[in-house]
C-alpha cells in the first residue's frame, strides 16, 4: 500500500503542475478559448489548415502580375533608375509579439468592442529616409467593427488608436478611429470617423446626425492629438534591399 502511494502521488502531483503549467502557458495566450482550463489542449498550436491558404502557383501569379504591370509602371514613372519594393519581410517572432500585444490590448479594455482585424496599409517613405528613399513599404494596425452598416465588412472595419483613461497606463482607454487613414472613395472621412466614433462610444445614431457637421471637422484633428496609444506597426525589412 505505502509502495502503491509513492507510486500514485508523484504522477498526482505532477499531473497538477502541469496543469497548472499548461494554463498559465496556453490559456493566458488565448483567453477566450472556450475550453480553457481545464481542456487546454485546444489552446495549443493546430496543423488545421486555414482558410485563405493559396496554391504555390496562385503565389507565383500574384508576385508576377504585380512585377508585369504595378511594379514596372512605378518603376518608370519614379525614373532615375528607381527600384521599388517587391515585398517586406518581418521576422516571425516580431509578428507573434505584435499579436500579443493586442491580445493585451483587448483583455485591458473588456469595455470596448472586440479587435475585429488588422488592415495592411500601403505607404511610402520620405525621400530623406537613409535606408530605402521614396520606397514603398507596409504597416499594420488592428481595427474595431464600427458597425457602419456598409455592405462591404472591410470597410466596417476601421483603424484606431486609443484615447488612454489616465497617464498611468496607456494601453486602457476609448478606441478612436484614425480618419486619416479611411480613404475618400467612401463618404469623407472624417464624418465616417464621427460616425464610427459615435457607435463604438455607444452614442445615438440620432445625436450622431444631428451634430455630424460640427464634429466630424474636429475627427482629423483627434489623429494629431500627442495624448493617444498607436497600435500601428511597421518594422519590416524591404527587397529590392538598400544599395551600397
Amino acid at each position: 500500500m505505502k509502495n502503491l502511494v509513492r507510486t500514485i502521488a508523484p504522477l498526482i502531483i505532477g499531473a497538477a503542475i502541469g496543469f497548472f503549467v499548461c494554463k498559465e502557458y496556453f490559456c493566458e495566450k488565448c483567453p477566450d478559448c472556450p475550453d480553457c482550463p481545464p481542456n487546454t489542449s485546444a489552446c495549443a498550436p493546430t496543423s488545421e489548415t486555414p482558410g485563405g491558404i493559396i496554391s504555390v502557383n496562385d503565389a507565383i501569379n500574384l508576385h508576377e502580375n504585380y512585377v508585369g504591370d504595378h511594379y514596372t509602371a512605378i518603376n518608370n514613372a519614379m525614373g532615375d533608375d528607381f527600384l521599388d519594393t517587391q515585398f517586406v519581410w518581418f521576422e516571425y517572432d516580431r509578428i507573434k509579439q505584435y499579436i500579443s500585444y493586442l491580445e493585451a490590448v483587448q483583455q485591458k479594455n473588456p469595455n470596448n468592442d472586440r479587435i475585429s482585424g488588422i488592415r495592411i496599409y500601403f505607404g511610402a517613405h520620405n525621400a530623406s529616409n537613409d535606408e530605402y528613399p521614396r520606397q514603398q513599404t507596409v504597416f499594420l494596425t488592428p481595427t474595431v467593427d464600427a458597425k457602419l452598416n456598409d455592405n462591404n465588412s472591410n470597410m466596417n472595419n476601421l483603424p484606431f488608436f486609443i484615447k488612454p483613461t489616465n497617464a498611468s497606463d496607456p494601453l486602457v482607454g476609448q478606441y478612436k478611429v484614425i480618419a486619416r487613414l479611411l480613404i475618400d472613395q467612401y463618404l469623407n472621412p472624417d464624418e465616417r470617423a464621427f460616425l464610427a466614433n459615435n457607435n463604438l462610444a455607444n452614442r445615438k445614431s440620432q445625436e450622431a446626425k444631428g451634430n455630424t457637421t460640427q464634429k466630424s471637422a474636429n475627427a482629423a484633428e483627434n489623429d494629431d492629438d500627442d495624448d493617444k496609444t498607436s497600435l500601428s506597426f511597421n518594422m519590416g525589412q524591404l527587397s529590392p534591399p538598400p544599395r551600397n
